[in-house]
């Protein structure tokens, strides 16, 4: 399956309001924009408990790489999410639906904005973050590839998507 970034900042807001405005919507825009802020895989943020977020920050070791992590919210996220684990346990889980629902619930996002829906899944968060992060960094791989927890500015690289046509798309631009 082909999961690719949402480059357009309109389209994720638009998810993003659509989310909100579903039953229980305000839980699914809230998973939706701490996967964005965090650029977390989604069985790592579906594993998470209200304990693992101190003052703003999320302390996780990564199931998939065993990488221990402390990934800083921006101020709207840690303000919702702040708000929501008001009602919690800390050792009540955060987000607590499945993978499978992620995933349907991002594609009927995306097709309800008329985003190709067959180009999203639970992963979608992830690389639309890698690729937001990596656009604000001034475009550096290396930074990029530490917010993802890459070995190589190669595998970021690949991640991104970031082939020769769209190295092609940007060089036939420059004039001297």
């Amino acid at each position: 399956m082909v999961c690719v970034p949402i480059k357009d900042p309109k389209i994720v807001k638009e998810m993003m309001e659509v989310l909100d405005g579903r039953q229980n919507g305000f839980i699914y825009s809230l998973y939706f924009e701490f996967g964005l802020s965090t650029a977390l895989r989604v069985s790592d943020i579906l594993s998470l408990k209200k304990k693992d977020i101190k003052d703003g920050v999320v302390y996780i070791k990564t199931q998939k790489t065993g990488v221990v992590k402390h990934i800083g919210l921006n101020d709207k996220c840690r303000s919702k999410m702040e708000m929501y684990l008001e009602m919690k346990k800390d050792d009540d889980i955060i987000f607590d639906f499945t993978r499978q629902w992620v995933h349907q619930i991002i594609k009927w996002a995306a097709d309800q904005v008329g985003f190709n829906k067959s180009l999203v899944s639970c992963h979608t968060t992830r690389k639309t973050s890698a690729w937001r992060f990596y656009e604000k960094s001034g475009f550096d791989i290396v930074k990029t590839g530490q917010l993802l927890g890459h070995k190589s500015s190669t595998e970021t690289r690949k991640y991104l998507g970031i082939d020769e046509e769209e190295v092609n798309e940007l060089n036939i631009t420059i004039e001297w």
